[in-house]
Parts: C-alpha cells; structure tokens; sequence
C-alpha cells in the first residue's frame, strides 16, 4: 500500500510540474521563434542582392587574369560569376538567419533590427557596399609588401636557397594586382 501511495504521490507530484513547466517551455519556444523572425529579417534588411554585387565586383578584381581574356570570354567569366552569386546569396542568408538567431539574445535581434531599419542603419549598409570595391583595391596594394616580408621570414626560418628565395618573390609579385579605381 506504500508503494501505491508513493506511486500515486510521484505521479501526481510529475504531473503537477508538467503542468508548471509547460508554459516556460511554450515561453522558450515563442522566444525561440521571435529570435528566427528578427534574425530573418536583420538578413533581408543587410540587402543580399546589393552584397551579391559588391562581392562578384570584388572577386573579379582578385582574378586580375580575367582582364587578360578576350573580351568575349571575360564577359562570360564575369557574368557567370555575377550568376553565382545571385544564386549563392539568398542560399547563404537563409541558412545565416538561424546562426543569428541562436548567437543573439531577444534583445540583441531587436535592436539590430531597428538599427538596420533606421536611415543611419540603410546609409550604412549601402555606403559598405560602395566601399568593398575600394576595399579590395586597398587590401591589393598592401597584401604583396607584406607577402613579400613574409616569405622572407619564412625562408629564414627553412634556411631557403637563393633560388628558393627568389621564387617565393616572384610568385608573390605574381598575385599583384593592378588596383582598380571606382568612383
């Protein structure tokens, strides 16, 4: 008969903190839910297609090989890149949303939201994309310098041949790109 009280007092004592834990659970998923949402739109409003643009512009500026091409077959190099993208930007913001949504607290989301839908918010976001080409051409005429520095601190560490060397620099002052200018 004790164990049937018992029983009976266990049960009761599991269905009395299901019922309490219910509602902080529907709480967890509403939050849950709420934090997706914001997380959806924080992506739609940092404007995947204008990023999908500034980034093929600035890809096509990594390949300065490109440029060597006849006209014709740069074309299609640029345009399949720029196809790319558009393609591969809202794939990367859907599946970024719920990464956002789990690194970032209710609040956070919020606020990133109300800054991005903000004139400040839109200016930005628009100003980073017409900044990434000069970016780009900025990150080309100080990547090879330092490149070089680093080679030399790697052939010293390997003891490098002279030819070795030599090699490494001229490999380095091969990814040189001439620096575009976009106004």
């Amino acid at each position: 008969q004790l164990t049937i009280k018992y029983s009976k007092t266990a049960k009761g004592l599991c269905a009395a903190l299901a019922m309490l834990t219910a509602p902080i659970a529907a709480q967890a998923r509403d939050e849950a839910s709420e934090r997706l949402d914001l997380a959806h739109r924080f992506v739609s409003l940092i404007q995947p297609a204008d990023m999908a643009k500034a980034m093929s512009e600035s890809l096509s500026g990594l390949f300065p090989s490109v440029n060597e091409l006849p006209p014709e077959k740069a074309s299609a190099v640029q345009e399949t890149m720029s196809e790319m993208m558009q393609e591969y930007m809202p794939a990367l913001f859907k599946a970024m949303a719920p990464v956002y949504a789990e690194i970032f607290t209710l609040q956070e989301l919020q606020a990133l939201v109300a800054f991005y839908e903000s004139d400040v918010g839109r200016s930005m976001v628009r100003k980073s994309y017409e900044a990434t080409p000069r970016v780009t051409a900025v990150a080309q005429q100080v990547l090879p310098p330092v490149l070089e520095r680093a080679m030399d601190r790697l052939c010293d560490r390997l003891e490098c041949s002279a030819q070795e060397r030599q090699a490494m620099k001229t490999q380095v002052q091969g990814m040189a790109a001439p620096a575009t200018s976009t106004n």
